[in-house]
């Protein structure tokens, strides 16, 4: 009775161990006495168990190229790059092309359009046009044709005049100022909030949002407290000669307080999705510090940047209510010209206001459309 259960029991025990080695039909056959085994039973008609999925051998076909091995792929690129700019010698140069993404504009390789009748179809464009029209459109419209209305000797004559000429001088000299300086120590903050860990760090990063929350009239009299002759930075630069308040100084320093978190929130979010890999690579590379910035960190970073500087340029261009407070506003001093527009209305003088606020606006498009230029030229340079 023993014998014939182990009897019975054997032909079980082979028939399961057969059945872990034999892998699924339609399977990839390894060689060796398994793999002919397995060949000769799915030849036989046996039942086999199938292998899951996840143990199924990926072919080559399936990897692509960047996952094969990240590192070395991102070092490769590092390195053509570096030795483009002449900063690496040719001998560290590598016989094999690193891979590239395909691209847009490539075959095989399309991105989904939308239409945006998908989006709502007829309502959708109801609400994009009207708000358009509404909150853009129709403005610079009704301006343009309210300006069309005036003579063009005329139109010349007022645009031209001297107290014009000096508004337009000190608002946009001011404005660029103020840019380039947001554009310098905007992006040293965002480096430093991103970068590095420091106590109090969540304070500060909140602190540069307060110009946004403040309105421009308190803004102004914040600032003509601090610099004013009784005030705690104002009463020191007094006894060195330099006096802010009331002057084109202080007009410079209204514009940067107003415009300053642009550069700083533009920047971040480009600089927390840079990885640490890349600078690694580079000094691995035996890339200097200057040459990793200028060559590796840099390219990516300037088009943030310079979507950041016009934005706060703009932002300065366009400011009123601060620069109200902590300037005299005499004309061929520090008066601006958005200031200007509205002493002309004060004295009921359309046709001034009107012609002022359209050479403002036609320069300002202009500066636009150049900085739209620029923008472009670096995503050419990144790329």
């Amino acid at each position: 009775m023993g014998l014939g259960a182990a009897s019975a029991a054997a032909p079980a025990v082979s028939r399961a161990a057969h059945r872990r080695l034999v892998p699924a039909a339609g399977l990839q056959q390894h060689a060796g006495v398994c793999g002919c085994a397995a060949a000769a039973a799915a030849a036989a008609g046996r039942h086999i168990r199938p292998v899951p999925v996840a143990l199924q051998p990926l072919q080559a076909s399936q990897l692509q190229p960047s996952r094969l091995n990240p590192p070395q792929h991102q070092r490769q690129q590092l390195q053509t790059r570096l030795q483009a700019a002449g900063a690496l010698s040719a001998g560290g140069s590598s016989s094999e092309q690193p891979w590239q993404p395909p691209s847009s504009s490539g075959k095989g390789f399309r991105l989904p359009r939308i239409q945006l009748w998908d989006l709502g179809g007829p309502l959708a464009w109801a609400y994009m046009l009207g708000y358009l029209a509404v909150m853009l459109i129709l403005p610079i419209s009704a301006l343009l044709a309210k300006s069309s209305l005036v003579p063009l000797e005329q139109f010349i004559a007022r645009a031209t005049e001297p107290v014009a000429l000096s508004a337009y001088y000190v608002s946009f000299s001011m404005a660029i100022v103020a840019g380039v300086i947001n554009a310098v120590f905007g992006f040293l903050l965002a480096w430093v909030l991103v970068k590095y860990e420091f106590p109090g760090k969540k304070w500060i990063d909140a602190a540069v949002d307060l110009p946004f929350a403040l309105p421009t009239s308190v803004a102004g009299l914040t600032l003509a407290t601090v610099y004013s002759e009784e005030g705690v930075l104002g009463s020191l630069l007094m006894k060195l000669g330099v006096n802010v308040v009331y002057t084109r100084l202080g007009v410079a320093v209204a514009m940067v307080f107003v415009s300053f978190p642009f550069v700083v929130r533009t920047m971040q979010p480009v600089l927390q999705e840079m990885e640490k890999e890349v600078e690694e690579a580079a000094w691995s590379l035996g890339a200097s510090p200057w040459t990793t910035f200028t060559q590796v960190l840099l390219p990516p970073l300037l088009p943030p940047l310079l979507t950041g500087t016009a934005l706060a340029f703009s932002r300065a261009l366009g400011e009123f209510g601060s620069i109200v407070i902590v300037s005299s506003n005499f004309p061929f001093k520090d008066l601006i010209a958005p200031v200007l527009i509205f002493q002309c209305l004060e004295q009921y003088d359309f046709v001034g206001a009107t012609v002022i606020g359209t050479v403002l606006l036609l320069i300002s498009l202009v500066m636009m459309v150049g900085v739209n230029w620029l923008q472009s030229y670096a995503q050419r340079f990144r790329k």
